[in-house]
């Protein structure tokens, strides 16, 4: 009994203190009262910046509202319930307003990059919506994946626009094809049917694009980069594509890649983008992986993170700078991965 007692001491006094403490194989507990805080400042700066339509921010609003709705769910929110229970339910709303006559979501910036991140965003809050609505997401999911579907390239991938818009469906590249096969995958997991071969040709696309020194731009050449690299063994991870020659060569660049710079997260060549997908592929790698990973890019996070809970992106896409919203879901997704609220997360 005395020795329960003492145990129980010891651990109020861990938590009382607030310190990181020792799980597992000796890495630092992935989810520590910082780590929380951190995120819970994040989540109250996004609350704060969603726009009276539903969406978030100024800059890509349907990227970074996806995202945003993501960062909410992976805390434990759903739809109308917990904290921020309010704000999933009006971007809900607003994600199936931007859908076109054929299901598309597009707010006229972000193109097929944030059709695939609205579809994943509308699959993994669909189990939490009450039955109307949830009967018309189902709907508007059924629409989006056909769109996915029919805009797949002969080469199994996806490019910038959809095929109702292009005229065809030829082209592709892998930052595209990266977001619509996470898509399929989710909402796979919700219910929605998916045709087997386009997420194999999906799969196919990802494992042709890889090479010993990283993921390729497109399936047929290009330039490799950790960021592509990172997103491809995310997607093959998502699969259950764990022992091919092409997710053990993706990871191996990652490893290297890593080791050449004082904090993992600089690896990047796209910072938040790309550790988006770098978080994940460590963390369902091993625990080793996870622990060379996060380790310092957790600390880089906590302490870069601004009083008002944000992150600043610094960085630029096609129409200018992807704002504060983009970067500070991805922060918070980061350190909410290991709670494994959402199943995208889960090992």
């Amino acid at each position: 009994m005395q020795r329960f007692l003492a145990l129980i001491a010891v651990l109020i006094v861990l938590m009382l203190i607030g310190g990181d403490y020792l799980c597992g194989d000796g890495v630092e507990s992935d989810v520590t009262p910082k780590t929380r805080r951190a995120i819970e400042k994040a989540l109250e700066f996004l609350s704060k910046n969603q726009n009276s339509d539903g969406s978030f921010g100024s800059a890509y609003q349907l990227a970074a509202s996806s995202l945003a709705g993501l960062a909410f769910l992976a805390y434990g929110n759903l739809y109308n319930e917990g904290p921020y229970g309010t704000q999933i339910a009006k971007l809900v709303d607003y994600v199936l307003k931007t859908a076109d006559n054929v299901g598309y979501f597009d707010d006229n910036q972000c193109r097929m990059h944030g059709h695939g991140y609205a579809t994943l965003f509308l699959a993994e809050v669909y189990g939490s919506l009450p039955p109307t609505l949830q009967a018309k997401v189902k709907e508007a999911l059924r629409k989006a994946i056909k769109v996915i579907e029919r805009s797949q390239s002969n080469y199994g991938g996806w490019y910038y626009y959809p095929y109702h818009v292009m005229g065809y469906s030829g082209s592709d590249e892998g930052s595209v094809t990266v977001t619509q096969v996470q898509a399929l995958r989710s909402a796979r997991n919700a219910g929605i049917y998916i045709s087997k071969k386009v997420i194999e040709n999906g799969i196919k696309y990802m494992q042709k694009s890889m090479t010993p020194s990283g993921c390729r731009y497109t399936i047929s050449g290009g330039h490799t980069t950790y960021t592509l690299t990172a997103a491809a063994v995310s997607v093959l991870n998502a699969y259950g594509v764990h022992d091919s020659k092409e997710l053990q060569m993706g990871m191996k660049v990652l490893r290297e890649r890593i080791k050449a710079f004082p904090c993992p997260f600089s690896a990047a060549e796209w910072s938040w983008y790309g550790n988006l997908y770098a978080a994940q592929s460590f963390f369902q790698s091993s625990d080793t992986d996870w622990a060379a990973y996060y380790r310092k890019t957790y600390e880089m996070l906590i302490n870069t993170q601004m009083s008002d809970g944000s992150w600043r992106s610094g960085e630029r896409g096609w129409g200018g700078d992807y704002g504060p919203c983009f970067s500070t879901a991805i922060g918070a997704l980061i350190l909410e991965l290991p709670l494994g609220y959402l199943p995208l997360f889960q090992k």
